[in-house]
């Protein structure tokens, strides 16, 4: 999962999400991370499940 975190950062112009202090990144700046990998993991089980798959 912090593999998908720091993917996310990255996409979202973050390159140094791993290396930096999360505590001096402001709660938008953490909450932008969180809520974009929440949207992405929806989006993957709803592709799943229309495509007849299962969420295991």
């Amino acid at each position: 999962m912090d593999q998908f975190k720091y993917e996310v950062a990255s996409e979202l112009g973050m390159t140094n999400y791993q290396t930096v202090d999360k505590g001096q990144l402001t709660s938008r700046e953490n909450g932008y991370v969180g809520g974009y990998m929440t949207r992405k993991l929806v989006q993957f089980a709803e592709q799943q499940l229309m495509n007849g798959g299962t969420l295991k």
